[in-house]
């Protein structure tokens, strides 16, 4: 019993042991979907905007709490030399005053000035709910491009590897050919140098592979060393082209476009709150107070009044104030021009990224298949010997260049889908999912 003991609790140690030494194993190979929900989980621009929208809904709680009742207690111990007149009559002989009150105040009119504070406050928590979306989307983008990037640094690397394979089954056949006498020791010298050419390529392209791998962690918001796999697909990215809407038809949904109308209304809002400097205050107020020589006191009184504050003299303050506000509402018009010309050029970019991708993966498709027929031809000719070494390495060459161009063209082409919803500001299924902001609409009205 004692030696089964003794067994178990080694193989507990070299278990642990051995944990602690092996790499992190790689979770299951992530598709595009899983690395956008990923990224909108943990990514921290995404937290980021989340925790401003919980700012500027205690902000507005904050602006709310303007036009509320105000109840405040007050207490105060004072210990008088000799006692005023007016206190004598309270506190009699003694020279201790004990002095509780609890007063009520109610802001009546502020010249438009807290209404507009809270407006501002409004539409600060909107504006940053159309922030949240922007930054959702914008994660959402760059992961689509370090994702397809990673596919298309794969299909390199797969594409170099099948080319060593070639040039290596070529130099087997020069060898082979060489030893019979039928071909030359150049033939087998220029396929060595193509092979090494070739091998240095393929090392290029699994460094590539991994750059890439650390880029889409990076996207998505994890370190960079992040063991990190993704599915694996043979075929063109299953992307569907989706309408190119103008740019009138963009805007209204924009979230960049809204938060520079949001960003004026703002900037409006400011301009009643500097007017309310030069407008009276009015105030309603109620206390009710004890006071007396100890504790607790045992005169009470109470008193219900209004208060009105007019300006009379400011040295410029107000005057300042509105110019000011008046130039931020022109700084807010003139932004919403220059974001209308960065969106439309955003707009056409996309368009023309697809336009030229669509038609780059037409012609590289073609090149690549007639290269691939090319090579067969070459290596069949030179395998008979009717053709020359030279005319298969140029077969190889053009094949790989051609197989390049084609995955360079199929990748550009869904990143420029992707880059065509991002420059629509529509909000991918990912987005969607998370729900619309909480309290925007109510806070709309």
């Amino acid at each position: 019993m004692r030696r089964r003991l003794s067994i178990l609790t080694l193989a507990l140690i070299v278990t642990l042991g051995l944990a602690g030494v092996l790499p992190a194993q790689p979770s299951a190979p992530l598709s595009l979907e899983d690395c956008v929900e990923i990224a909108l989980s943990t990514h921290p621009e995404v937290r980021l905007a989340a925790q401003r929208v919980q700012e500027a809904q205690g902000k507005l709680r904050q602006a709310r709490s303007l036009n509320l009742p105000q109840v405040d207690f007050d207490t105060s111990w004072t210990e008088y030399e000799w006692l005023p007149p007016n206190k004598q009559k309270i506190l009699g002989a003694g020279t201790t005053d004990v002095y509780s009150e609890v007063a009520l105040r109610q802001l009546l009119y502020s010249g438009g000035r807290n209404q507009a504070l809270l407006d501002q406050a409004r539409l600060d928590l909107l504006g940053a709910h159309e922030e949240l979306r922007r930054v959702r989307q914008s994660v959402v983008f760059q992961v689509t491009k370090a994702f397809f990037s990673l596919q298309q640094a794969q299909e390199v690397l797969k594409s170099q590897r099948e080319a060593v394979n070639q040039i290596q089954a070529h130099l087997d056949i020069a060898r082979k050919r060489l030893t019979v006498g039928t071909a030359k020791e150049l033939d087998v010298l220029k396929a060595e140098v193509q092979l090494a050419d070739v091998q240095q390529a393929s090392i290029a392209a699994e460094n590539g592979v991994a750059v890439s791998r650390m880029a889409l962690n990076v996207a998505m918001g994890r370190p960079p060393d992040t063991p990190l796999e993704t599915t694996q697909s043979t075929a063109a990215p299953s992307v569907v082209a989706a309408a190119c809407p103008s740019l009138e038809e963009v805007l209204p949904a924009h979230p960049e476009w809204i938060q520079g109308e949001l960003t004026l209304r703002r900037a409006e809002a400011g301009l009643t709150v500097a007017e309310s400097l030069s407008r009276p205050d009015l105030a309603l107020q109620a206390s009710y107070n004890l006071e007396g020589g100890s504790f607790p006191p045992d005169i009470d009184n109470w008193n219900v009044g209004l208060r009105v504050s007019i300006p009379l003299w400011d040295s410029g303050n107000a005057a300042g104030a509105k110019g000011a506000a008046r130039a931020r509402i022109e700084q807010a018009r003139t932004g919403q021009e220059l974001l209308r010309q960065r969106l439309g050029l955003r707009l056409e970019e996309a368009q023309v990224a697809i336009r030229d991708a669509q038609e780059r993966r037409r012609v590289t498709a073609l090149s690549a298949e007639e290269a691939r027929r090319a090579l067969a031809v070459e290596q069949e000719r030179y395998r008979v010997g009717a053709g020359s070494s030279i005319e298969v390495i140029d077969a190889q060459v053009a094949l790989t260049r051609a197989e390049a161009n084609a995955i360079q063209a199929t990748y550009d082409y869904a990143v420029a889908l992707a880059q065509l919803e991002y420059a629509v500001g529509r909000d991918p299924a990912p987005v969607a999912e998370h729900g619309a902001p909480s309290g925007a609409a109510g806070e709309s009205k």
